[in-house]
C-alpha cells in the first residue's frame, strides 16, 4: 500500500482545518506490521476523536488495502513532547514549554518569539528568568515539553 494514498486518504477523513495529519508509516513491532498514523489538532486530540478517525479510516482502508499482507491499524497523537519538525510547527508553538538542543547546550523554557532565522526561549535559571536568542540553524533537536 503507497503511503501517499494513506495520507491522502487520512486527510479527507478530518472534520475541519483544526485536524491535521502529523505523520503515517508503516513500522514493525513483535514480527507484526502496523501501519501507525499520527493525528494532531489544534488545542490537543482526545481519545474519542482518534477513535472516530481509527473507524473511519479502517472501513476505507478495507476497500483499498487488497495488495497490503496483514497489518494493524494504530491512530494516535504525536503526543505531549512532539517533535517540531519545520519552521511551521515551531512558530505554531510560541507561548509553549519547550526543549531544544543546541552544539553549546540544552534549554528548556517557554517560546517567546520565532521568525525565519531565530527564536527567543525564556528559560528559569534558579529562579531567574532569562531569554536566549537562539539561531534556527544552530538547533540540533526541538520539541514541546511537558513543564514538571
Amino acid at each position: 500500500m503507497d503511503l501517499a494514498k494513506v495520507k491522502e486518504l487520512v486527510n479527507s477523513l478530518l472534520p475541519n482545518d483544526d485536524y491535521s495529519l502529523y505523520d503515517a508509516s508503516f513500522i514493525k513491532e513483535h514480527g507484526e506490521t502496523i501501519l501507525q498514523v499520527l493525528v494532531d489538532k489544534k488545542g490537543g486530540i482526545n481519545i474519542g476523536e482518534l477513535a472516530d478517525i481509527n473507524e473511519a479510516l479502517s472501513l476505507k482502508l478495507d476497500t483499498i488495502d487488497g495488495d497490503m499482507g496483514e497489518y494493524l491499524l494504530e491512530v494516535s497523537s504525536p503526543g505531549a513532547e512532539k517533535e517540531l519538525r519545520n519552521l511551521a510547527e515551531i512558530k505554531d508553538a510560541v507561548n509553549e514549554y519547550i526543549h531544544l538542543e543546541t552544539p553549546t547546550g540544552i534549554f528548556e523554557g517557554h517560546l517567546l518569539e520565532v521568525n525565519d532565522e531565530e527564536l527567543v526561549v525564556r528559560v528559569n535559571l534558579k529562579g531567574r528568568f532569562k531569554n536566549f536568542k537562539i539561531k534556527l540553524a544552530d538547533i540540533k533537536f526541538i520539541r514541546l515539553a511537558v513543564k514538571i
